[in-house]
């Protein structure tokens, strides 16, 4: 019993100690035909900066975050997505920033030096 609680708290504090979570998404094509892709969610901005630096090499992120965002898509039902309040998507050499408002992400996107392989 005593093991049980002790691996029971520990998973609440692990899970409540992670601030990002990569998320696997299916994005419809208008033409048909889907995207998989992963979205890098999160709450706050500075841990959104510190994945655009760490994993994708953007150094302008504080400009992307500050810019006037557009509505894109609905938050993609069935995923984790939803929980957060901001996510980061990448495909080839565009870089996206999005905002969770009203259950659709309103995005700014730049584009990259460099495709990310």
């Amino acid at each position: 019993m005593k093991k049980l609680l002790f691996t029971s708290i520990f998973l609440i504090i692990a899970s409540l100690s992670f601030a990002w979570e990569k998320v696997q998404v299916v994005l419809p094509f208008k033409s048909g035909g889907e995207l998989y892709t992963s979205f890098y969610c999160f709450n706050d901005l500075a841990e959104g900066k510190k994945i655009a630096q760490e994993i994708f090499k953007v150094k302008r992120f504080d400009e992307l975050a500050k810019g006037e965002k557009e509505k894109m898509i609905p938050v993609p039902l069935g995923t984790r997505v939803g929980y957060y309040d901001m996510a980061i998507f990448c495909y080839g050499e565009e870089f996206w920033l999005f905002e969770n408002r009203n259950g659709f992400l309103w995005g700014r996107g730049m584009l990259l030096a460099k495709p990310r392989k």
